[in-house]
């Protein structure tokens, strides 16, 4: 007999008192009477009569503690991260900027060079602020032979110019496109198709299939190309007008743990927290570097940002991808270039703003989301919030439950499920009336619990707390199975009357309860010999434990009273542990229904369960602790 069987024994009432220890349960002999109390007033008694009494508290085997586990950060399902510019849409307009962040601007003999620099404060404020001031917009075009990968650079304005190498290295615009075929306009040799850009938004040039460097001169004064690439890979950069406008929107509110580009928690279940799990790595603050997604790190005041930057992505609580990144980018406009905010260091500060806008975008593509995933794998696990406590399987089916709360269904306890008409307290299963052991009944009411706790009334009938006769033409509404509980082995009940094939296996009833062992696929079945007593026109409740005792077969089952249709069938649970059943609602019988028999005022009604098993090599089932109790 399962633990539930093992408290309830219709015959042999007892007290149980049940510690804050969940698996603490204490036993008691309790003498209960069955001495008919009579009446103390003259008062006539109900002609209708009920009384209220809840399922029974099941103290389930499969409670546990919360679990310790942590789970694991989502690595599927993650949104696209984009490039800094995507050279396919003309749309994705840009500026250029030296490898030195300082803008190009147009020469007067149809060129680019460097902004040059003011020579005076009053210089300086008519050029303005930095951030207003107004650059070339350029956009990639791809041109008709060009390789994959290779496009032009056309300069915006009424009339549309093409940026141009000239065969001496230096850079000119003009008015149309070579593709990626040298030719001569003006006396020189110039070619346009060649010109590409990485995720990064770094300007890359191939010409004849050898790559070339393109950047801010070493005087500072013009631009040129050069064969090769430089060990530090500085190039020109291609500044997004798109990231710029998106940089300066407020970002929007969001679950600091399971929304974003980079969540750090799966979104379910809910209620997902990150902390720091124990052993972690400590924080790893590195400096400006490739880390962040750079080859080259700009020469600006960046340091202590970059290392914030760091502390933040391993802010498993706190830090969000998108928050990190937005800080990130504030701290530098703000404390590495506020410093350079003067008219003699004006070219300087406005690379330095670019600097920063730039730095922060490369931190927003893949590489930087690659990097907080791995500082949150290094250091963050996921785990419910302290008010709530993580339940489930150990191999998955999670959920975060209020266990001190209200959770009916985890009270106290992971799987710790409280009586149907119960609430759950601070993590105790509380009953709307009285608590008898482990069952909620109304003491002025319930003939089994009648004016105290296990005071029963042999005729089944108890108003205001004391047992009463009822009148002569009145069924006894106590009523139930007879050894339900299993606890005279398989006294009133039979088995296979519907017919076993269970592969050698077969029913018995011992270890007072009723055991099902059925071999690869099969089916068995149990019934009253000597049938469950109902009150003609009563509505009842049946509850009863299921246990699985071993194997792997998939199992159901169902029930029927008297010749009433079959209920819908029911799964077995795959673990190895006790589950109250219902309660569910038993058929309604009068008088000369079939598969009854009259009995007085009281019917006899067959029950009847039905198991079936299949897709595994066996099943060793058990059923328990029958019981009818009372709709309200």
């Amino acid at each position: 007999m399962g633990l539930l069987g093992a408290l309830i024994l219709a015959s042999a009432p007892t007290s149980i008192a049940v510690s804050s220890n969940i698996c603490d349960v204490h036993i008691e002999d309790v003498t209960a009477t069955s001495k008919i109390i009579l009446p103390i007033s003259q008062e006539s008694y109900p002609t209708t009569h009920t009384f209220k009494d809840d399922s029974t508290f099941m103290i389930e085997a499969t409670s546990t503690q919360p679990l310790e586990k942590r789970l694991s950060i989502p690595t599927s399902g993650l949104a696209e991260s984009s490039c800094i510019l995507d050279p396919n849409s003309i749309d994705d307009q840009f500026n250029i900027l030296g490898s030195n962040f300082i803008p190009l601007v147009r020469q007067d003999n149809d060129g680019l060079q460097p902004l040059p620099a003011p020579t005076s404060e009053a210089q300086a404020n008519e050029m303005g602020p930095p951030d207003d001031y107004a650059l070339p917009v350029f956009f990639f075009q791809k041109s008709d032979n060009a390789p994959t990968g290779v496009y032009d650079i056309v300069l915006s304005g009424p009339t549309l110019q093409y940026v141009a190498m000239t065969s001496d290295g230096n850079t000119v615009l003009t008015t149309s496109s070579t593709g990626a075929t040298p030719m001569r306009q003006n006396g020189q040799e110039l070619v346009t198709g060649i010109f590409g850009v990485d995720c990064r938004g770094r300007i890359t040039v191939t010409h004849g299939g050898s790559p070339y460097t393109w950047d801010i001169s070493t005087d500072g004064t013009s631009t040129a190309f050069a064969t090769g690439l430089t060990a530090s890979n500085r190039t020109m950069i291609a500044y997004s007008l798109k990231r710029q406008t998106a940089s300066r929107m407020k970002l929007r509110d969001r679950n600091n743990y399971t929304e974003g580009a980079a969540p750090r928690c799966p979104s379910s279940p809910p209620d997902l927290v990150a902390r720091v799990f124990p052993g972690a790595r400590g924080l790893n603050p590195n400096g400006c570097g490739s880390s962040h997604g750079f080859d080259f790190v700009p020469d600006f005041s960046f340091g202590s940002c970059c290392d914030e930057h760091d502390n933040c992505y391993d802010d498993c609580s706190g830090g969000t991808f998108e928050s990190c990144n937005l800080n990130f980018h504030q701290c530098m406009r703000i404390r590495g270039c506020d410093y350079l905010n003067h008219w003699y260091s004006y070219i300087i500060y406005f690379a330095c703003l670019k600097a920063a806008d730039f730095y922060a975008w490369t931190v927003g593509t893949k590489l930087g989301r690659d990097a907080f995933l791995s500082s949150t794998k290094e250091r963050c696990g996921c785990y419910c919030s302290e008010a709530l406590g993580l339940c489930g399987r150990a191999d998955g089916d999670y959920h975060c439950s209020p266990m001190n709360g209200t959770d009916v269904q985890n009270c106290g306890a992971c799987g710790r499920a409280c009586p149907a008409k119960a609430t759950c307290n601070e993590g105790t299963c509380v009953c709307p009336n009285d608590r008898c052991g482990n069952r909620c009944v109304d003491l002025r009411n319930d003939p089994r619990n009648c004016g105290a706790c296990f005071n029963r009334c042999s005729t089944g009938y108890c108003t205001k707390g004391q047992c009463r006769d009822p009148p002569p033409e009145m069924c006894a509404l106590d009523r139930t199975f007879i050894n339900g509980n299993f606890s005279q082995a398989g006294k009133g009940w039979k088995s296979c009357e519907l017919g076993c094939f269970t592969g050698k296996g077969g029913v018995s009833f011992t270890d007072q309860r009723a055991n099902f062992a059925i071999n690869g696929n099969g089916e068995a079945d149990i019934e009253t010999a000597v049938n469950a007593k109902m009150c003609p026109g009563v509505a009842y409740e049946l509850s009863f434990v299921t246990r699985r005792l071993s194997g792997n077969s998939t199992c159901i089952f169902k029930y029927q009273f008297g010749d009433k249709p079959w209920s819908p069938s029911y799964n077995f649970s795959s673990d190895y542990d006790d589950h109250l059943m219902g309660p569910y609602n038993a058929s309604v019988f009068q008088h000369g229904d079939r598969g009854t028999v009259s009995d007085g005022l009281s019917l006899d009604v067959k029950f009847s369960t039905f198991i079936s098993c299949e897709g595994g090599s066996h099943a060793w089932l058990a059923l328990d602790d029958f019981d009818l109790t009372l709709v309200r």
